[in-house]
C-alpha cells in the first residue's frame, strides 16, 4: 500500500494514476484480463481487435461526452450536442458488450458493432463541421473516427470468420 495525503493508503495502481503515470498500467491490466478472457469459439472475436475496440469506444465515450457538454447551450450547436451524447451512450453500451464475451451472442454483437459504427459516422461528420471552430469538436470527431475504424476491423473479422 501506498500512504496518501491524508493519512490512509490505497493501492499502489491508484496512487500510480494520482501521479499521472498510471496510463500504462491500466492498459496494462485490461489487456491481462483480456488474454484470461474465456471467449466462446463461435463468436469469431480476434482478442486484439477487441482489445483495440474497446479502448477506441472508451475514448471516443470521453470525447463525446466532452463535447456534447462544451456544445450544450450554445446558439446553434443543439444537433451537435445531441449526436454526442447519443454516441457516447452508443459507444458506452457496445464497450460493456465487448467486455462480456463470454456471454456473448454473435448476432446482437454484429448489430451493436454495426449501431456503433453508424453513430460514430454521424457524430463525427456533425463535428466536422465545426472542427475549424472549436477543438473539442476537432477532437470529438477524430475520437469518432477511430472508434469508427476499430469497430469496423473488429467486425470485418467477425464477418469474414462466420464466412
Amino acid at each position: 500500500m501506498t500512504r496518501i495525503a491524508a493519512g490512509g493508503t490505497q493501492p499502489p495502481a491508484r496512487a500510480a494514476r494520482r501521479r499521472g503515470d498510471g496510463d500504462g498500467l491500466v492498459m496494462e491490466t485490461t489487456t491481462r484480463m483480456m488474454h484470461d478472457m474465456v471467449v466462446p469459439t463461435d463468436t469469431g472475436m480476434d482478442m486484439r481487435l477487441l482489445q483495440e475496440a474497446i479502448d477506441a469506444c472508451s475514448m471516443c465515450m470521453q470525447a463525446c461526452t466532452m463535447c456534447s457538454d462544451a456544445m450544450g447551450g450554445m446558439a446553434g450547436m443543439d444537433t451537435c450536442a445531441s449526436r454526442c451524447a447519443t454516441c457516447a451512450d452508443v459507444c458506452t453500451t457496445t464497450m460493456r458488450m465487448m467486455m462480456r464475451p463470454a456471454g456473448m451472442d454473435r448476432t446482437a454483437m454484429v448489430a451493436m458493432l454495426e449501431a456503433c459504427i453508424a453513430m460514430c459516422a454521424a457524430c463525427m461528420a456533425e463535428c466536422r463541421m465545426h472542427a475549424e471552430s472549436s477543438a473539442t469538436c476537432a477532437m470529438c470527431a477524430d475520437a469518432c473516427e477511430a472508434c469508427d475504424a476499430a469497430c469496423s476491423a473488429l467486425l470485418a473479422s467477425m464477418t469474414a470468420d462466420a464466412a
